[in-house]
């Protein structure tokens, strides 16, 4: 069963404290009314008698009600609100976390585009009104981070909120196709077209469940000494869900000649595996993960082409459904020369990314730099 969304607050309703510390009283103040006194903002416990009155089918998938619903998870989630009188004109959800004893705000988990939400058929100046609002209230007694969406129709209005609420702008590239381009196949350049082609040969591509993949994504980040940055269980509950809805596939690269057995870890039996989800305009390249090689060559070593085998089938889906295809995010410069140069996709978009850090933060970092340089260096 989902989770539900927190309702919206009564006028009279009273401040819930923040896990092991008080909130401030300007985020506990009940309800704010504009100058034409019809828009009221409402902090995220109370009652409600719905769930956000936006158009879901106009929202990228991070932003639909359901999706937030399960990435809040158990985490301390908040949520402003526009609302003129039951309807919502906007929100701003976001998990807030505790750090060294610093509070930071961010984008639910697992959700790779945030930051505010507005009704789209209200006015510019309307929109305006409402997302200034909404970051007038964003608490300054902790730090925030926002991924926002570039191609929503008030996207300027967010970059300008942003910048008078003191937050600072840098941008994020991601790289797009769309259904109208040339087919996938002749994306690739000759040595990587053979890559692939060799990689068809040795690989199966076979669907999976979602508790199959994060398991498989778990075992492999264990075999590298990593853990995972946000709750594991909100992928299985987001996938299965997006799966029921039909806007999610888990694909993974199976050796053709696997002497691994289903009843055997699921570390070895794939060699990679990958997510994919969509909504009605695009389809992002979610999440991936690769078999490391054994240790003890206990298992025969993953193909190395097994992520691009499985990310061309995700292209090739997205342009079968005719949607534009968006690889979620470059981060690293791994991802940059995949997507780039091995698949040749040139058209870039920018998401704009948003970051506030308090005073007491930067005291902090700066206190903790000058300790690494007092401290020993290790022998």
């Amino acid at each position: 069963m989902l989770a539900r969304l927190p309702n919206d607050q009564s006028l009279e309703s009273s401040a819930d404290a923040l896990r092991g510390a008080r909130r401030p009283w300007w985020e506990t103040a009940s309800a704010v009314l504009n100058s034409a006194g019809s828009m009221i903002l409402l902090p995220s416990a109370g009652k409600r008698a719905s769930d956000s009155d936006l158009n879901q089918s106009d929202l990228p998938i991070f932003n639909q009600d359901w999706w937030i619903a399960i990435a809040r998870g158990s985490s301390d989630y908040r949520e402003l609100r526009i609302v003129d009188g039951h309807a919502v004109l906007g929100k701003l959800p976001y998990v807030l976390s505790r750090r060294h004893g610093l509070f930071q705000a961010h984008d639910p988990h697992w959700s790779h585009i945030g930051g505010p939400i507005v009704d789209e058929c209200l006015s510019r100046k309307e929109q305006a009104e409402v997302v200034q609002q909404l970051l007038a209230k964003f608490p300054r007694w902790c730090s925030g981070h926002f991924v926002c969406n570039p191609n929503r129709s008030y996207a300027d209005l967010v970059r300008d909120a942003f910048k008078r609420a003191g937050f600072e702008h840098i941008v994020q590239t991601t790289y797009v196709r769309y259904p109208t381009d040339v087919p996938v196949t002749n994306l690739r350049k000759g040595k990587h077209n053979g890559h692939i082609r060799r990689a068809s040969q040795k690989l199966d591509c076979v669907d999976i469940s979602p508790k199959e993949f994060v398991r498989f994504y778990e075992a492999n980040l264990k075999a590298k000494a990593k853990t995972s940055y946000a709750p594991l269980e909100i992928v299985t509950r987001l996938t299965d869900e997006a799966v029921r809805r039909g806007q999610a596939r888990a694909i993974a690269a199976r050796p053709k000649t696997s002497s691994a057995k289903s009843s055997d870890s699921g570390f070895a039996l794939y060699d990679a595996a990958i997510v994919y989800i969509w909504d009605p305009s695009r389809c992002y390249y979610w999440m991936s993960t690769r078999r490391p090689p054994s240790s003890e060559n206990r298992y025969p070593k993953p193909h190395p082409d097994a992520i691009k085998f499985l990310a061309m089938h995700a292209m090739q889906h997205a342009q079968e459904m005719k949607l534009i295809f968006d690889v979620d995010g470059v981060t690293t410069p791994g991802s940059e020369n995949l997507y780039r140069n091995m698949f040749g996709l040139r058209k870039e978009e920018r998401r704009d990314v948003f970051q506030r850090i308090t005073a007491l933060e930067r005291f902090v970092r700066k206190i903790v730099r000058k300790s690494k340089r007092w401290l020993p260096k290790a022998t």
